[in-house]
Order: structure tokens, then sequence, then C-alpha cells
């Protein structure tokens, strides 16, 4: 009671004080939709550093594999080769997907009058069979159309205009992609010199059983990381393969556009795989429900052969995660940080409940017992 009643405000300097700390308290509250928006402006000028750190945290696994089996370990020649297998990936990406998807949609507006016919014809086989009438239904679709044709025409009209205002913001993405790529580069090919500074700056500011501590906590997660991002890689890639070869084997339209879709979403693990099903069957379903249909047969095929046979075998241990948990994983994740936040969610958890798993076991040696509550061979049980 004493200690609490020293503290209240005697003089006018502690009633300043005071308030002036409640002013100050009300001004940063009442200031904050300003400060987020100054935090949000800093991340947005820190993010093509943020991206090149991800860049070159992907990339460092190719090299690592260039580097061991091609170079002998060294590293120079197996970065350059990751960035030379980087480009092809992304230059064949688009000329595959570019085409298709111009060609996509010149198909699209140039069969829309014969999707209105087969829908008009259909509604007149209802009206004539069933006695139903289909009169509305009709106008609905008649001006259905004439919006989507209109829709069109405006963006074509508009395409000159687009261009402009495209290209005013070309030189701001092609300034961070710069930005990108020369942190990325930067970062790999100092990797073993800026690795070795962090670890001098911990062991100076940590004890050496906290510095071990961190050291352990951050190979442990670098493994998880790297071994689920990696195979999450290698698993898309595949499953693109996989859908390319039988979407052409059955002489499916768009498989380039397609496969390319399927591969990508899969990297977001467990949803990935419907996610991108979805815009390939619309695609398909405009060229004929026939080819939809195979198409849905086709993805079942895969994601059986994917998720029994090659995921558990590339992605092997790197995760130990039960479904419930990468679906927690994937939604928490989802809504923090959107589709990056989807892809990083499994494996932070997984590190998370590595941690825990330790934490737990170290607890149950303190006190000299099993995971049954027995006591360890040779130890008391401590209460």
């Amino acid at each position: 009671m004493k200690h609490w009643l020293e503290r209240v405000p005697r003089t006018t300097g502690d009633y300043l004080r005071l308030a002036l700390g409640i002013a100050v308290i009300f001004g940063v509250v009442w200031q904050l939709p300003a400060i987020a928006g100054g935090v949000q402006k800093v991340l947005n000028i820190l993010s093509p550093f943020a991206w090149g750190v991800v860049l070159a945290y992907v990339l460092d696994i190719p090299a690592r594999f260039f580097a061991e089996k091609l170079f002998h370990g060294k590293r120079g020649l197996a970065v350059v080769l990751s960035y030379i297998l980087l480009f092809s990936v992304v230059a064949l990406l688009l000329s595959l997907v570019v085409p298709q998807l111009a060609a996509s949609i010149s198909s699209f507006v140039g069969r829309l009058s014969s999707y209105e016919e087969d829908i008009q014809n259909t509604l007149t086989w209802v009206q004539q069979t069933f006695g139903i009438d289909t009169a509305t239904l009709e106008e609905y679709v008649g001006a259905l159309t004439t919006e989507v044709q209109n829709w069109f025409k405006s963006i074509s009209g508009q395409a000159a205009q687009a261009a402009a205002d495209a290209a005013a913001g070309v030189a701001g993405v092609a300034m961070d992609s710069f930005v990108t790529l020369a942190v990325s580069i930067y970062l790999l090919s100092s990797k073993d010199l800026l690795l070795r500074a962090v670890r001098v700056c911990l062991r100076a500011a940590l004890p050496p059983q906290q510095a071990g501590s961190l050291f352990s906590v951050c190979t442990m997660a670098n493994r998880t990381f790297g071994g689920y991002i990696g195979g999450q890689l290698m698993d898309a890639l595949l499953v693109g393969v996989e859908t390319f070869l039988l979407m052409s084997l059955f002489r499916l339209d768009y498989a380039p556009l397609i496969a390319v879709l399927v591969g990508v979403t899969n990297v977001i693990p467990l949803l990935g795989p419907f996610i991108g099903a979805v815009p390939g069957t619309i695609i398909l379903l405009l060229e004929s429900p026939l080819q939809a249909v195979e198409f849905v047969l086709i993805i079942l095929v895969v994601q059986q052969i994917d998720g029994n046979f090659i995921a558990p075998h590339i992605l092997g241990g790197a995760i130990g995660l039960p479904g419930l948990g990468v679906l927690m994983a994937i939604i928490v994740g989802g809504s923090l940080f959107g589709v990056p936040g989807m892809v990083i969610g499994v494996p932070t958890l997984a590190v998370i409940v590595n941690l825990l798993k330790q934490a737990v076991g170290a607890g149950l040696t303190a006190r000299g017992i099993d995971e049954d509550g027995n006591p360890l061979p040779g130890q008391d049980t401590k209460n």
C-alpha cells in the first residue's frame, strides 16, 4: 500500500509529466492509421529486397545441388547455372502461356454467337418438350451475349490507353525486378561470408549456450524449409508434365496453358490441385463439355498418383504434420499473407511443432520420466 502511495502524483511537475504521458499515448492511438500507412510504405519500399531474399533462398537449393554434383563444391559456376535455369524456365512458361492465352480469348470471342445459338436451341427444345415458357430466358441470353461482346469491344478500344498506362509503370517494375535480382545475386554469391558474419555477431552478443541453441534452431528451420520448398517445386514440375502428357495423349485443347496452371498452383499444398483444375475446366468447357469431363478425370488420376506415390517420395519426412495441421497452416497463412502465406505456412507450423516436441522432451527429461510417465532408467521421478 505504501509502495502504491509513493507513485501518486504530488507536485505540479508530477502532474505535468502524467498529462504529457497521457497526451503522448492518445496521440499515438489517434495517429495509428497514419503510422500503419507509413509502415506499409516502408514495407512497399523494402519489398524488392524481401523478394530478393526469397529468390536467393529458392535458388540456393539448385545451387547447392549443382555445386555438389557438378563442380566439386565450388559455388560460382553453380550459381550461374541456377540463374540460367531460372531464366530458361521463365522464358519457357511465357512462350507456353502467352500464345495459348491469346488463342483462348480469341477463340472465345469468335464463338460467342455459336454459344448463344446453342443456348437458344436448348431453350427451344425445353419449351417444346416440357411446355415451359422460355421467352424471358431467351431475352436474358441475348442481352448477356450483347453485353459480353460490348465488353470485349470496349477492351479492344481501350487497348492503347491501357498500354500507355502500363508503360508508365514499366520503369518501376523494371527497377524493382532489377533490385530483386541484384539482391539475390549478392546473397547467393556471398552466402558463406554473410553466414560467417552472422555467426560471429551472435556469438559476440549471446552466451555460448544460447548461441548454440539458436544455431540449432536455425539449422532445423533451414532444413525443414529447404526440404519442403524444394520438394514442392519438384512435385509441381512433375504434376505439370504429367498433366501435359495426358492432355496431349487425349488430344485436349490448350494443353500447355492448362498444364502450366495446374503445375504452378500445385505449389500450394492440399488446395492447389483443386485451384488449378477450376480455370482449366472452365476453358475446356467453353470448347467442349466432353473435353472438360476428360480433363477432370485426368486431374483426378494425376492427383491420385501424385498424392500416393510421387509426393510422399519427394517430400519424405520434411514436414511430419497431419492433414488437419496442414489445412490449419494453409488457412491461417493464407488469411495473413495470401498465397505466399499458404506456401510458407506449412513449413512454419512444422518448425513450431518440432520446437514444441523438443521442449516437451526436455521437460520430461528434466523430470526424469518418459512419455508414459514412467521413470527413466537410472533416475528417480521428480515431482
